[in-house]
């Protein structure tokens, strides 16, 4: 007849994959300027192997930007809001 109500589950919930994707990236980058801050100040001979690594770690970072952005408008879109 009446029945108690189930207990909430406990817990985090899950991202959705474009922000964990967009974390990964995010952390790429992280890791990319930190290898090309210890490149530039202990590889003083050879300043042209940071330049790649650079243009690598600026793509990685909007590609993140870009990722999150995605997102957001597939919510957005998918929510109906635009209305």
């Amino acid at each position: 007849m009446l029945e108690l109500p189930k207990p909430a589950t406990a817990g985090r919930p899950q991202p959705d994959p474009a922000t964990a994707v967009a974390v990964m990236l995010i952390t790429l980058t992280a890791l990319g300027l930190a290898l090309a801050a210890v490149l530039a100040v202990y590889d003083w001979r050879t300043p042209a192997a940071v330049r790649p690594l650079m243009w690598s770690v600026i793509g990685v970072f909007f590609a993140a930007v870009g990722l999150i952005v995605l997102g957001g408008v597939v919510r957005w879109v998918r929510h109906g809001d635009f209305k």
